[in-house]
Formats: structure tokens, sequence, C-alpha cells
């Protein structure tokens, strides 16, 4: 694939893009396509290193946005400060998300389950209800006006749940079912939906340490067919594909993205 600049004239919103991980990278590949930027976190000075690492290598403009995207009024604020900016986004990016510990779903606190449903669940229900209607009349770029990538988890699949991260888990089965049900509601209005749910790759998540991921697999006695730890660019590379025009009849999937893990439970 190589398309040139097959986002140029066109914005990309990215939420939870203030760290080194997907969404950080995704902003980075969407910059390299001619994409304007907008990234969004709760982290202002992680927001201002993502700014100042794109507007080095690319040529293109970066707005920064600090709010919480659980918070519905900070989220329509948001929205008004892009459209102040800029005149569309064709892609949206719903990459924000929390953990919620090592605990299972029913021995977990309630303010935690709040929080991170609040996040992970209504965060991205909240960003997509603000900037779906102005997605659908952009019809300079049909036929496909907009594109909205969710970043689920392999915890929210059916081969995936897991206990141990247990509200995290219903967090992300949450937002692969939204991405289903979007995907039917915005079809008719030329945008697409889909989801990347990826493994357990190296992210600040896991503070970017491969032998703590490698020690969470053994003890979970899995194995990964694909052997070695994936990276935020994998994730970056699945989101840049989804951006562009050869997925442009993809609409409604998980793209799993895990090496294999989530088909190698009790078969290796």
């Amino acid at each position: 694939m190589n398309y040139e600049k097959f986002l140029e004239g066109r914005v990309a919103l990215i939420t939870g893009a203030g760290s080194s991980g997907f969404g950080r990278e995704m902003a980075k590949s969407f910059a390299s396509k001619g994409a304007d930027i907008v990234i969004n976190d709760i982290n202002l000075e992680g927001l201002r290193e993502t700014q100042e690492i794109i507007l080095n290598e690319f040529n293109v403009e970066v707005l920064i946005v600090k709010a919480d995207i659980s918070n519905s009024i900070e989220v329509k604020e948001m929205a008004d400060q892009v459209f102040k900016k800029f005149d569309n986004v064709f892609l949206l990016v719903n990459n924000a998300g929390i953990d919620s510990g090592l605990y299972t779903s029913l021995k977990t606190k309630e303010e935690i389950y709040d929080k991170v449903m609040a996040v992970n669940a209504k965060g991205a229900w909240n960003v997509t209800k603000f900037f779906f209607r102005r997605m659908k009349r952009q019809k300079q770029f049909k036929p496909i006006v907009g594109k909205i990538i969710n970043i689920a988890s392999c915890a929210g699949t059916d081969n995936g749940f897991n206990p141990f991260f247990g509200v995290y888990s219903a967090s992300k089965a949450t937002l692969i079912a939204f991405t289903k049900l979007w995907a039917l509601e915005l079809g008719s209005s030329n945008i697409t939906v889909n989801a990347i749910s990826p493994g357990v790759l190296l992210t600040p998540i896991y503070n970017n340490d491969p032998k703590l991921i490698k020690m969470l697999l053994k003890t979970r006695g899995v194995k990964l067919p694909i052997d070695r730890i994936g990276e935020a660019k994998d994730v970056a590379d699945v989101a840049l594909f989804l951006a562009s025009p050869a997925a442009d009849y993809i609409t409604g999937q998980n793209v799993i993205l895990d090496g294999g893990m989530t088909i190698s439970i009790n078969k290796l």
C-alpha cells in the first residue's frame, strides 16, 4: 500500500495521544500520509511532546486539546475547538483507555468500575456522539465521508476474556459491541467503523518492558505463535490500512492483533 498522501486535506483526531503508546504512533502514521492532526489527552505535557515530535518530522498542522473524554461538557468544548480550526474530521480514533488493575470483576471497587467504564466505553461514546453528525456532512470525501477506528483489546474478545482484568475486559467488550452497532447505524451515511484489538504489546502500561510481558504470558501459560512481542507501530500500521482507500468496503470488523495469542490458548 502506498497511496502517497491519501490523507492530505483530511483531519485525524486521536484520543489518548499524550504518551509513547498507540496514540502517538498512530498520529505519526497519519501525519506521514498528509493528515492534519488533533491529539487529545488529559496529559498536557505528553500532548506537547507528541506535537513536537510530529511537527519536527512532518509538514502538517497539529492541534492539542486537553479534555477528559468521560466528561461530555469537555468533549463538546473539544469539538468546538476542533471545528473552529479545521473544516473536517475524516478520521476519528477512539484510543484513550485505562486499565482496571489486577482484580476480578466482582472484587473491583465501585469507584474503579465507574472510572474504567467512563473512559473506555462512555468516553468513546461521548466523542463519537459529538463528532458523527459533522462527519456525515463531509460530502467532499465521498464515497466514504469519514472513518471511525476504536482501539479495543483482545481482553474483550471471546478467546481473550481475562478474569484478572475483569472490568477492563468488560469495557473493551462494550467497545467492540459499539463498533458493530455504530457500523450499522452509520453505514448509510458512508462512515465506516472498525476496531483493532491488540494483544499484549510493548506500551507504557507494561513499562515498555519485554521481560515483564514474557513473565506475564508465562504465568498465564500463554505462548505466542509469532515469537516476538508486538509494538505500538504494529497497531499504527493496521490503523493506517483501515484509514486508507483499500479499506473503504470494510466496516463493523474487529481486527485482532496479537501474534496469534488468543488462538494459541490450550494449543501450544
